[in-house]
């Protein structure tokens, strides 16, 4: 039976896009065309007509294609789109269709990198668990405080909530508040409910902090964990690209800066317990602020 060989269920703004995209550069991974699926955590009526679940032919498409399949990728491609559209139209939860959609690696190993995995709940993780129980699952862990900042900074830029001033403390605390927001929010929260899920020993944590620090050795060991051969990454982009820094990050003031810190205060207790080493570095972070 064909499936993910991993899962990675890292939050919003926790460098999952970063592992898409290098991951890509390697002869031994094929991964999907839709790259964020979240089957597991909401079917795919979100995908419902949308025109990437048909063959595109723009040049992007095109370059995009032939990096993901190294060369043209043509059956590959509707093979997948073929499963993705029909997966699109059904209401049930589909165990056996989300399979079929890595059958087009063959041989290579594949994956699914989509970071609304992480706001699953237990009902969720236990519908899902034939399929993990196959896979390597790990999670990208950030410092709360700093991931909570770039996932608004990144709703700023696309205006997601309206014209409203997302540097002011209002909204913040609606940000913070939102009960399906907090999901993502408490890291200690989402590794307490995959733990429980899955099995303290299945769940494999990299940490953002990392990956920043040494992103070639970072990528290194993603690459063997999940089975593929690093002597065969193509060199064509560095371990260091990363396509979405130096975007515009909020420069809220000291005093809203302040609250937030204020929130993410017992959140920041349990990471520190629950990561002895990172956990510390970012309740010392935010103390000395």
């Amino acid at each position: 039976m064909s499936g993910p060989n991993f899962i990675c269920i890292g939050p919003k703004r926790s460098a999952t896009t970063w592992l898409a995209d290098q991951l890509k550069f390697h002869r031994d991974i094929w991964l999907t065309p839709i790259q964020e699926l979240s089957y597991l955590s909401g079917g795919f009526a979100a995908h419902r007509g949308k025109p990437y679940l048909a063959m595109r032919w723009t040049g992007w498409e095109i370059a995009k294609r032939v990096i993901r399949n190294k060369g043209p990728g043509i059956a590959a491609d509707r093979a997948f789109l073929r499963v993705a559209r029909r997966l699109a139209e059904e209401d049930a939860f589909d165990l056996t269709g989300y399979r079929e959609l890595f059958a087009p690696a063959g041989r290579r190993i594949s994956g699914d990198i989509s970071p609304m995995y992480a706001s699953m709940g237990p009902a969720e993780i236990a519908r899902a668990l034939p399929v993990l129980a196959e896979a390597r699952v790990f999670l990208l862990a950030r410092d709360p405080v700093q991931r909570f900042w770039s996932e608004l900074s990144m709703h700023a830029r696309k205006r997601t909530f309206g014209e409203v001033d997302y540097g002011s403390i209002a909204a913040a605390r609606a940000f913070f508040d939102d009960p399906e927001r907090q999901k993502q929010h408490l890291l200690s929260d989402i590794v307490a409910r995959w733990q429980a899920g899955i099995g303290a020993d299945r769940l494999d944590i990299l940490f953002f902090d990392d990956i920043v620090a040494n992103p070639e050795a970072s990528l290194c060991r993603i690459v063997e964990d999940i089975g593929a051969d690093w002597s065969k990454r193509l060199s064509a982009v560095s371990p260091s690209r990363n396509r979405k820094r130096g975007n515009a990050l909020l420069a809220p003031a000291a005093d809203v800066r302040a609250a937030v810190r204020a929130w993410f205060a017992d959140e920041l207790d349990s990471c520190a317990d629950l990561f002895p080493t990172h956990g510390r570095v970012w309740r010392e972070r935010h103390a000395r602020a």
